[in-house]
């Protein structure tokens, strides 16, 4: 059960925007261009973009955290002078704004001081300019799907899509009884101290069992034993709670249809006091065998992975390994 008893790690997600950076830099970068009492100078090309770009996600807050190095080719003219080189900006970072320029020039004639002199002054001002707008450009175009909902608990246009989301609160004290769930595909859930992502998965199983006896598996205590491998604390019957793998898993049997479908309140001990997500277990009878299929919404959106995987290693992988 190590990857559900992952205290804190809950709340955090990180995303590679690398790719991203690089072209946004490229389509932003190139072209720059100033003018100025004769003097023309210009950005030919991004020539590479190293470095770490990263977007987590919080405790419901969306963080840019990145530090690249770029290095562009430049161009500068005036009247019949010309004069071409490079750029190197060694630190562009989340944490600043204050960037140095490296400039180096093909030329280093004195004639050609005034030309590089106006890509310091004039071209590297632009640059920063461009530059202003990139932690914002990088937490709109790639966390519109991490839903980050603002201190009031809605979902901001600016900080995710406003589609499909659900907005799910509770105010009174959390209980077994008295569960924050969402029935959206995505949306944001609420406890009494905490406000937070959420996500839904699904899931299909095939067992070479009757419908019936699959049922019996998932909600009669001496069968669960077997395949938790630990006492369980659970019964076949609506408003019961139940608790499973040492008290790691808990939650409260909401409708229950023999033979065809098991719904319930479930979390893990680890995701946010209080929050429940809601499980619902389809059972449908094949010819030799029967196919579940499970829909779970209201994951926390930091548990998506190992939510997933738990349920493939602890429940389907062990009920299979446990009755053949």
């Amino acid at each position: 059960m190590a990857d559900w008893r992952n205290v804190g790690n809950w709340h955090w997600k990180e995303r590679n925007c690398l790719e991203w950076a690089k072209k946004y830099l490229d389509e932003q970068l190139t072209g720059v261009e100033v003018s100025k009492d004769g003097f023309n100078a210009k950005i030919d090309s991004v020539d590479s973009i190293t470095g770490d770009v990263d977007l987590n996600i919080r405790k419901g807050r969306l963080i840019a955290i990145y530090d690249v190095e770029v290095k562009l080719s430049w161009a500068a003219t005036k009247g019949d002078d010309k004069l071409s080189g490079k750029i190197t900006i060694p630190e562009v970072a989340h944490d600043t704004d204050d960037y140095v320029y490296d400039i180096t020039a093909n030329n280093s004639s004195s004639s050609m001081l005034s030309l590089k002199d106006f890509v310091r002054k004039q071209l590297t001002p632009a640059i920063t300019s461009k530059l202003e707008g990139f932690t914002e450009e990088l937490k709109k175009q790639n966390g519109t799907d991490m839903y980050i909902p603002d201190k009031n608990g809605k979902v901001s246009v600016s900080s995710a899509s406003s589609s499909n989301t659900q907005l799910a609160g509770g105010d009174s004290k959390p209980t077994a009884a008295n569960v924050v769930v969402t029935d959206s595909d995505v949306g944001v859930a609420s406890t009494k101290d905490n406000t937070f992502s959420t996500v839904s998965i699904s899931q299909n199983a095939e067992f070479v069992c009757s419908a019936q006896d699959m049922f019996a598996t998932l909600t009669d205590p001496q069968r669960v034993a077997i395949w938790t491998r630990a006492p369980a604390n659970i019964q076949a019957k609506e408003g019961a709670e139940f608790k499973l793998f040492n008290g790691h898993i808990e939650g409260k049997m909401t409708k229950l249809e023999p033979g065809k479908s098991i719904e319930q309140t479930w979390r893990v001990a680890t995701w946010p006091k209080g929050h429940y997500s809601k499980v619902k277990i389809d059972l449908d009878q094949q010819s030799s065998s029967t196919r579940l299929t499970l829909k779970q919404t209201g994951v926390p959106f930091n548990e998506e992975d190992a939510t997933k995987a738990n349920w493939e290693r602890y429940y389907w992988n062990s009920i299979k390994g446990s009755f053949g």
